[in-house]
């Protein structure tokens, strides 16, 4: 079997899939309701398959490689007979969006394997192909035009908050000389700045503290710097911005009293930023973020456009979406606020670089995806919570969407890891703070819990009561509140609530800064009136089991 069209499929399967109508057929399957759609054929001999990809046949060799796992997993059998041959069905179809099409190979109306379609942007199938091949080359000249576009387009035609010129942070980074960077005391200094999310990982001996700031506000030995901190700088620059906010630079490393000034304003930095950087597949600070993705394995095709020209499409299996949630960043606790805070973000993952917004997301150089917040599973907050200064009464939907992104808001982070137990209230802080915005003085934040919603919140539990656990020989929280635990939490508030019968006379915590009143606790007290029963627990297991006696009216306190 000879190599046709390009070399890229033998003569068999040009002669059946990759002709012009039989293609047209699998093609326009993508606008039609029938699951059954798309163009079947019966396959060469398994022998012929073989010898097809051993010669290079792209088309033989995904068969070769669907066609025995349908075997073995229905068949019971290792491979096929060299004389079998087997009915492929070939159809396109739409995913999530108008901009998202896949290749769907089925082996005898059973196995359906999909494949990502996607084309160069010069191609003759990209009139027809949204996909465009993954970025690999991040740091390239070309990687930040096409963040620079994401940038623009999203300030032209999204609904996401528009970027302007804001007071800087009390410290930023000069970055204009990327070489030779600098702190800068703002002052009151208005612009535009970026900000940094990324995984610590390990000690940063050359952070700033007291005894550092005056010679870095001359200038900073760029050699000296983390490598994601230096790609950070970078990056800031090639975005053409001047200033770049990063925790381990702009916050006195050594002063409790400037932590406990700065980090409260961390709602409002990651907020204000023009864009946040998030270094979202760096283990720890010392690997960077801007060498070399791995050069994804391409599958070439022949494709027919409808308008009777012949291009080429890249298939692959790839699913960067569900690499997302093993990215270090979306395991630590402190990474989670800063994401979602941020309305602009350029996430350097694992495989390539992706833009997010609140409209939209998409890798660079890609067509936009449209989607909604849990489609690709990236928790967002309510478009209003971004785009709409807070009202003074709320509405039905909005008391709604403000308890539901709050329930979602908890099981998501308390799934995250801190370094330090402490940090459980911390680094929520921000978001909580930007609830409490939202709630006003009709609500009030009480160590993790929500006043108004009181006596639904405290009913939390953890998701798997054997993966989470109490902190022993030091105060996190109450043990009325989820932060007193480690663990991943659901809010009570899904259970449904009646009628409540007990009242909640009093509920406080005591912070241990008057500066961030929504951060750590050092005390609390919940008093209730409520009807007991005595029950027996067992520790290892979530239910409780009532003891058949007489019930009592009591005041209990709780601390």
């Amino acid at each position: 079997m000879g190599l046709r069209n390009g070399s890229l499929v033998c003569d068999y399967c040009s002669n059946t899939v990759f002709t012009f109508e039989p293609f047209q057929i699998a093609w326009t399957a993508k606008d039609s309701s029938d699951p059954k759609a798309g163009f079947s054929y019966t396959t060469q001999t398994w022998q012929e398959i073989d010898d097809g990809e051993n010669k290079g046949c792209n088309w033989c060799d995904i068969l070769w490689g669907e066609i025995p796992f349908w075997y073995q997993h229905r068949k019971k059998k290792e491979t096929p007979m060299p004389e079998e041959t087997f009915k492929i069905t070939v159809r396109f179809e739409k995913r999530n969006s108008e901009d998202d099409i896949v290749l769907k190979v089925m082996v005898e109306d059973d196995w359906s394997p999909r494949y990502q379609v996607r084309c160069d942007p010069d191609d003759n199938a990209a009139a027809f192909v949204p996909g465009r091949k993954l970025v690999w080359q991040i740091a390239s000249p070309r990687a930040f035009k096409f963040a620079l576009d994401c940038l623009a387009q999203c300030t032209l035609r999204h609904d996401c908050p528009k970027s302007q010129e804001t007071s800087l942070p009390t410290r930023v980074i000069d970055c204009s000389d990327p070489e030779r960077p600098k702190l800068v005391l703002t002052e009151g200094m208005q612009g535009f700045y970026a900000a940094l999310s990324y995984v610590w990982g390990e000690p940063q001996p050359h952070s700033v503290c007291t005894t550092k700031l005056s010679t870095y506000l001359e200038s900073i030995d760029i050699l000296l710097l983390p490598k994601t901190i230096r790609d950070a700088i970078f990056c800031t620059y090639s975005l053409n911005l001047r200033y770049l906010w990063a925790d381990t630079l702009c916050i006195l490393q050594d002063s409790e009293e400037d932590k406990q000034r700065e980090i409260p304003q961390m709602c409002d930095i990651y907020r204000c930023a023009y864009v946040t950087i998030i270094a979202a597949s760096s283990q720890k600070v010392s690997e960077g973020f801007l060498h070399n993705r791995k050069k994804p394995v391409e599958t070439l095709l022949p494709f027919w456009c409808p308008d009777g020209k012949l291009g080429t499409i890249s298939v692959d299996e790839g699913d960067g979406n569900a690499r997302s949630s093993q990215e270090p960043v979306n395991r630590r606790a402190w990474c989670f606020q800063e994401r979602l805070l941020s309305p602009r973000t350029l996430v350097y993952a694992s495989h390539t670089l992706q833009y997010q917004c609140q409209t939209a997301m998409n890798e660079i150089g890609d067509i936009w995806n449209y989607l909604p917040s849990t489609e690709l599973g990236e928790l967002r907050l309510p478009c209003m919570m971004i785009s709409r200064t807070p009202c003074r009464t709320l509405s039905s939907n909005d008391v709604e969407a403000l308890l539901t992104a709050w329930q979602n808001v908890l099981y998501d982070y308390t799934r995250r890891a801190v370094s330090h137990p402490s940090d459980r209230l911390v680094a929520i802080s921000g978001i909580a703070q930007l609830f409490q915005r939202w709630w006003g003085s009709s609500n009030r934040y009480i160590a993790g819990l929500w006043e108004r919603n009181l006596s639904s919140d405290l009913l939390w539990y953890r998701n798997c009561p054997s993966d989470g656990s109490l902190v022993t020989g030091q105060f996190l929280a109450p043990s009325w509140s989820w932060a007193a635990t480690i663990g991943c939490v659901v809010a009570g508030w899904d259970k449904k609530v009646g009628n409540v019968i007990w009242d909640v006379q009093s509920c406080d915590a005591i912070p241990v800064s008057d500066n961030h009143p929504l951060g750590q606790v050092k005390g609390g007290r919940l008093i209730v009136r409520a009807i007991v029963r005595d029950v027996t627990w067992d520790p290892a297991e979530p239910e409780l089991f009532e003891l058949k006696r007489p019930c009592v009216s009591v005041a209990k306190t709780g601390g």
